[in-house]
Parts: structure tokens; C-alpha cells; sequence
């Protein structure tokens, strides 16, 4: 029963059928075409959430059209306005404070 199924199947396709050489073709450019805009995605995704180290601020800064546009004024306003603050470890310097008596 199932044999004659399959033989029934196999007998509506021909290998020359034009009809179904076009929807393979087709579903294997929206196939190819899904993967590329797939890809897309994944690389926009690992780029808008990769995590920059606060010192790079100053580089991103400087790579901006505003910064190159800028006189040489501006230009150090601007990379000093993105120079990570480091905050204030107490006042304690380099002194090293032993906590064990």
C-alpha cells in the first residue's frame, strides 16, 4: 500500500518537470536569502552589544566626524570630556594599609 504511494508520487514529477525545477529554485534563493539577512543580523547583534572598555572612550571620541571637524581647541575639550572619571580610592595614594594587627 504504501509502495504504491510512493510510486504514485513519484509518477506526478518527472525529472524534466519545469514547474517543479522552478519552485526548487526558488525556495533555494529565499532559502540563500534568509541566511544572508540571518548573518546580517547576527553581526549588527554582536556589534550593538559588545561591551568597550571605559578607556577607549577617548579613541571613540576621537574617531567622530565632530572631533575631526573640530579646531584644535575643541578637539582637546572633547577628549578631555571623554576621560573616564576614576574614582577616589579614599586618599589613601599608594600608601598600602595592612587591616591585620
Amino acid at each position: 500500500m504504501l509502495n504504491r504511494q510512493v510510486t504514485q508520487l513519484a509518477a506526478d514529477v518527472s525529472v524534466g518537470d519545469a514547474s517543479a525545477s522552478a519552485t526548487v529554485v526558488v525556495i533555494a534563493i529565499v532559502l540563500m536569502l534568509l541566511s544572508i539577512a540571518l548573518a546580517g543580523l547576527a553581526i549588527w547583534l554582536w556589534r550593538a552589544t559588545a561591551v568597550d572598555d571605559p578607556s577607549l572612550s577617548v579613541l571613540e571620541e576621537m574617531s567622530s566626524r565632530r572631533y575631526r571637524e573640530a579646531d584644535a581647541e575643541q578637539k582637546a575639550s572633547l577628549r578631555t570630556g571623554a576621560t573616564p572619571v576614576i574614582p577616589d580610592d579614599g586618599g589613601n595614594g599608594d600608601e598600602v594599609i595592612s587591616t591585620h594587627e
